[in-house]
């Protein structure tokens, strides 16, 4: 029997050491929850590990019976997201510490068992705040009887914790509210648009809100510790504001009054100020604070409110110069607009703008070697008044003689052409002119130079159908005469075959026949090929195949090839290409250049001796075609090699005159030049220059071919 009792009090001892030990490793995990902001749910977690149970909540309620979920353990997290209802009324008989319906689907499975441990209850009422911790078992847990009351200690410490945890909320709370106070204070102080600044008894700098940081464009780490009045002052005022700080640091009063702060730009701000001390519990002067207002602007707002009816004034006469200028604008632009003469139109403008603008206009264009010409010009009456005027004479430049004190000159430009320039300009005591003038001669340059692009652009276009028409004629006359003998020729052969006849002429009758058919077939061949090469130029698409081709050579080649020609005509021709000049060219475009230039000789030469030479160096290789002919007028050897121009009359000499052209547009393709020496009457010297190692970069199309075409 000592021994069954010993060991039931043995027993009995170690199961108040475990329940001790769950309640000590408890109680030790409950410390946790002394911090508001760190969820319960892992001690939730530690007590339904220790104790067994499937689900483990712990409820808070407030004073208006709504619940809240403070942990949980064997929720799902959407369970955690499902809506609490709010705390049913308690009777005063009812037991229980929490009557609610739950909504969570873990506590629908039958045979649940429910422990509830009130933690906090403020008594019977209607809705009182309570906490509470339920704990949900399978099954009735086998746990010993001590269990159940070490669960309700359990729920003794959480109590303390929970008084702990709403304290240390409130304590948090305060801190928060105490530096949200500090914080709300400071930004007050920065966002005030009054100028404040804390001085200690010395005159140091300790704070300088962001109002004076704008104002002055100093920091405060800038300034901090400084005496103010050192950089912030002018110097003339720094004396009387040391002063007027000195009887405030000492007490004697109240200060206000005006200085003026230097921004770091050195820009000057006029300040009102008043100051008041600041002492500590002693009754020692601990801060002196200035509140200022920058008063700058509304000094400058007096100063400008007497100077508003002037303003209106200058307004209400801008008002007026511009609606002169819109009128000038107008009228000039009805002389401008669809003439055809844009020299007369502008004699008008001229003449209109000294009327109401100037003193004197002048309009110069740019001739064909952008040369200045004077095309206009006109004066006021006031100028032709002036002895300084009259004393210029006819054909001087009057700008030259007269000091304008007032000019304005701008160019003539059209889609980004200078065409000429336009000058204006006023004598003494018509006024300066103004950036809406120089706007409105702008203008009025725009719309001159728009009217004599328009003309110009008129009469290319009337040149370009000229030249289209004659080169149709020319083209229908070139081919219409191998195309007849080739008709002619045929017809004959076809005469003879109907006959029976065919069969029985000579030889050299059919033979002669089919010479003429052939010869005629290249020269149509050759004319169309030339207009396809015009086409290939005019499109981009010339191809070049570049290979090594010795110029020397290929010369010798095509002289040899324009025998007959040459005996045919009667010219003599001497070729110097003795010594090689290799480079990397297209064969096909080379000997086209060559055979181009050879029968422009022949062709102008009237049958006298023509030079063919050709010579290098390491870097470019140099061909010269020299005729002794009729030669090219000087005025007529830049357009030459122009599409469909000529140096003489079609009627006389016949081609395409396209032959030039092509000469210069597959030279520059070949990275070259080609130029012309000649006189009117003492022939002609082209002269092509090559570089031996091919083109840097092709050039672009003709533009005078759309023209021409």
């Amino acid at each position: 029997m000592e021994d069954h009792g010993a060991d039931a009090e043995h027993k009995l001892t170690e199961e108040r050491l475990a329940l001790l030990s769950v309640l000590q490793e408890l109680t030790v995990a409950a410390l946790d929850l002394l911090d508001p902001d760190k969820p319960a749910d892992d001690f939730l977690d530690r007590v339904a590990e220790r104790l067994g149970c499937a689900v483990a909540l712990w409820f808070q309620s407030d004073p208006g019976g709504q619940v809240g979920l403070l942990g949980a353990s064997g929720l799902s997290p959407a369970s955690r997201q499902l809506p609490i209802p709010r705390l049913l009324p308690r009777y005063p008989r009812e037991p229980g510490p929490l009557r609610v319906e739950l909504p969570y689907p873990e506590l629908a499975s039958p045979g649940l068992v429910r422990w509830s441990v009130p933690i906090d209850d403020a008594g019977h009422g209607a809705v009182p705040p309570v906490s509470v911790l339920l704990l949900y078992f399978d099954r009735e847990p086998r746990l010993p009887r001590q269990y159940q009351g070490m669960v309700e200690r359990l729920g003794g410490v959480l109590r303390t914790a929970l008084i702990h945890r709403q304290l240390f909320a409130r304590t948090l709370e305060s801190e928060r509210a105490l530096q949200h106070e500090r914080d709300f204070s400071s930004t007050v102080l920065d966002t005030a648009r009054a100028l404040v600044v804390v001085l200690d008894p010395e005159g140091r700098i300790v704070r300088f809100n962001r109002a004076c940081q704008e104002v002055t464009g100093y920091s405060f780490e800038e300034l901090r510790g400084d005496r103010f009045w050192t950089r912030l002052l002018p110097p003339e005022e720094a004396g009387i504001v040391e002063l007027h700080f000195a009887v405030l640091a000492a007490g004697l009063g109240h200060e206000q009054y005006e200085n003026h702060w230097l921004t770091r730009k050195g820009e000057r701000r006029l300040i009102s100020w008043s100051s008041n001390v600041l002492r500590n519990v002693s009754g020692t002067i601990e801060y002196v604070i200035g509140t200022g207002i920058d008063i700058t602007e509304h000094r400058r707002t007096e100063q400008e409110r007497d100077q508003t009816f002037q303003r209106e004034q200058q307004a209400r006469a801008r008002a007026e110069e511009q609606e002169g200028r819109s009128a000038l604008l107008a009228e000039a632009s009805g002389l401008l607009d669809g003439s055809l003469a844009p020299e007369d139109a502008l004699r008008s403008v001229a003449a209109l703008t000294v009327r109401r603008f100037a003193d004197w206009c002048a309009v110069e264009v740019l001739d064909g070697s952008h040369s200045a010409q004077r095309l206009t010009e006109a004066r006021s009456e006031a100028l032709r008044a002036s002895s300084s005027a009259r004393s210029v004479r006819e054909g001087q430049d009057l700008a030259e003689f007269i000091d304008f004190p007032s000019r304005i000159s701008v160019p003539l430009l059209a889609r980004e052409h200078a065409l000429g320039t336009l000058t204006l300009a006023r004598l003494e005591g018509s006024g300066r002119y103004v950036p809406a003038d120089v706007a409105l001669a702008q203008e009025l340059a725009r719309r001159a130079a728009m009217a004599m692009d328009n003309a110009r652009l008129y009469q290319q276009a009337q040149l370009a159908i000229g030249l289209r028409d004659e080169f149709l004629s020319i083209a229908s006359h070139e081919l219409k005469t191998p195309v007849t003998s080739l008709q002619l020729s045929v017809q004959g052969l076809m005469r003879l075959a109907r006959t029976g006849a065919l069969r029985t002429s000579p030889v050299e009758t059919v033979t002669h026949a089919l010479e003429v058919i052939e010869r005629q077939a290249k020269r149509m061949a050759k004319l169309v090929n030339t207009l396809l090469d015009v086409s290939r130029i005019h499109a981009g698409r010339l191809e070049l195949e570049f290979e090594e081709v010795d110029l020397a050579a290929l010369v010798r080649d095509v002289a040899a090839r324009f025998a007959p020609e040459l005996a045919t005509s009667g010219t003599r021709l001497q070729v110097h290409a003795d010594t090689a000049v290799p480079g990397m060219w297209d064969r096909s475009r080379l000997d086209q250049i060559v055979t181009n230039l050879l029968s422009n000789a022949i062709k102008y030469g009237e049958g006298r001796p023509i030079a063919l030479r050709v010579e290098g160096d390491a870097e470019m290789a140099r061909l010269e075609v020299r005729d002794q002919g009729i030669g090219i007028p000087a005025e007529r050897q830049v357009r030459i090699f122009r599409a469909f121009e000529r140096a003489v009359s079609s009627r006389h000499y016949g081609g395409l005159g396209l032959g030039l052209h092509i000469v210069n547009q597959l030279v520059e393709r070949l990275g070259g030049s080609v130029r012309v020496e000649s006189e009117a009457g003492q022939g002609a010297t082209f002269t092509v220059e090559l570089p031996r190692y091919g083109p840097h970069a092709a050039p672009a199309a003709d533009p005078t071919l759309h023209d021409g075409l």
